[in-house]
């Protein structure tokens, strides 16, 4: 008989054909186990994914900046959470409406035609499976939250068009909490589909959607300019609504070219180098000067001169910035451009000190204590990675300029001698005694010396 060992080691009989495993299975089922698991095995990323399911790695440093509070679009918080039921009635109230519209030709059989022609397409912009939602669950989705945004963009700058029982705009906080959420890169509709509907319910609109979205999202910054200079461009492949915003940020932004006689230092580029502080570099003799409103990548270095376009920042900025490096960390074909800002302006400000030197220079402009704002720029890109850091030629320069001792000795005496109007004429006139009582001295030691003859 054989023992329990043997039956362990497969060895019944004499034999080691039948080998069995703890769980029960044969060497035979496992194998077709795992032959069937790596013939159904593809890609859980591909190319085309565009909207994505935040890493937690980033998730974890602030939850709620990731997280939609009233509502849902795209699959990734569809049903999830009871919170989003009222827009939810919003959507299908707003559908209805629509439909009804004694000039639409719009019916919902041909919604739902085009939409299965469009479904494939749109679950391959998520990174999520989205296997919770079938072709029906998922083709209502597109529908309803299509609809929704094309009606909120279209109603939200014209009061006539707007209803008196219409929650978004009786309520006086729903639109901002829609700012946030729309803004959110997990809650997103690919931007085919909202080009769609728009070009469907606003035929006679030659405006583009772009030029729509971005002006609904103005109110969303704390400063409307850094939205403003965004120019349509055929060329560009807007993907969705956080990659419009991105691309209205970064869009103007000029490459600094770099020397290519200059000596490129030994370093790995995605761990960019630091400089010192705002006050510690003003310490060295560097001066900040406001730079042109609009594109706030759009920083220089030159002669000592730190120019800096103006950055407005308050509570809604945190989870816009969060949500673009977040972007800019999953898709393969974003440039870290948000990211290598966040990571130059944290640089720049380490203490409340440089945010009061960033403020009276008119750089900065907060609704945050100067601690809360200096905390933001700390924390903004902790766990990111930073891969072709678009500010290393511009620290090098700075850090250059921070070494050179004359710089330093040069800003020390202004700042102890030439600091105030009376401290420059207590210099001149010392200056000017020093002087004469050099000639005077001079003019008496000549006699002593050069004594006249006679």
């Amino acid at each position: 008989m054989a023992s329990g060992n043997d039956i362990e080691k497969g060895q019944v009989n004499g034999s080691d054909s039948v080998n069995v495993e703890r769980g029960g299975r044969t060497v035979e089922q496992f194998k077709i186990t795992l032959h069937t698991k790596l013939w159904k095995a593809d890609s859980p990323l591909r190319s085309t994914c565009c909207i994505f399911r935040v890493p937690e790695v980033l998730r974890r440093q602030k939850k709620q900046a990731y997280e939609p509070d009233i509502v849902s679009i795209g699959p990734l918080h569809r049903g999830t959470d009871a919170k989003f039921k009222l827009v939810e009635n919003v959507k299908e109230w707003y559908l209805k409406c629509l439909l009804s519209r004694p000039t639409t030709t719009i019916t919902l059989d041909s919604l739902i035609e085009r939409m299965k022609e469009l479904e494939i397409e749109a679950r391959g912009c998520y990174s999520d499976p989205c296997n919770h939602l079938d072709q029906n669950d998922f083709i209502e989705m597109l529908i309803l939250d299509g609809c929704f945004l094309i009606e909120l963009f279209r109603k939200a700058p014209d009061e006539k068009k707007q209803d008196e029982h219409d929650p978004i705009f009786n309520v006086s906080c729903m639109l901002e909490y829609l700012h946030h959420d729309l803004l959110l890169l997990e809650n997103q509709l690919p931007w085919f589909v909202l080009e769609f509907f728009y070009n469907l319910i606003e035929s006679d609109n030659h405006e583009p959607l772009s030029t729509v979205v971005i002006n609904f999202f103005r109110d969303s910054v704390a400063d409307p300019r850094i939205l403003s200079y965004h120019k349509p461009d055929t060329t560009l492949k807007i993907l969705h609504i956080v990659d419009l915003i991105r691309t209205s940020l970064v869009q103007e932004h000029i490459d600094e070219l770099e020397d290519p006689n200059a000596a490129t230092p030994k370093l790995i580029y995605h761990l960019p180098q630091r400089i010192p502080s705002a006050a510690t570099l003003s310490e060295a003799g560097v001066k900040f000067r406001i730079g042109s409103p609009g594109c706030i990548l759009n920083i220089t270095f030159k002669d000592g001169v730190f120019t800096i376009p103006p950055l407005a920042i308050d509570e809604r900025t945190d989870p816009l910035f969060r949500n673009l490096m977040a972007y800019e960390q999953c898709y393969h074909s974003c440039k870290h451009k948000i990211t290598s800002y966040a990571v130059l302006m944290d640089n720049l400000i380490d203490t409340a000190k440089d945010v009061d030197l960033l403020c009276e220079k008119e750089i900065v402009a907060t609704w945050l204590s100067y601690d809360d704002a200096s905390k933001f720029f700390n924390d903004l890109y902790n766990d990111t990675t930073v891969i072709n850091f678009v500010y290393k030629g511009l620290c090098r320069k700075v850090d250059v300029y921070h070494k050179a001792r004359w710089n330093r000795w040069k800003e020390k005496a202004r700042r102890d001698y030439f600091d105030t109007p009376w401290s420059v004429i207590a210099f001149a006139t010392g200056f000017v005694l020093l002087v004469l009582t050099f000639l005077q001295t001079v003019y008496t030691l000549q006699p002593y010396y050069h004594p006249r003859s006679n």
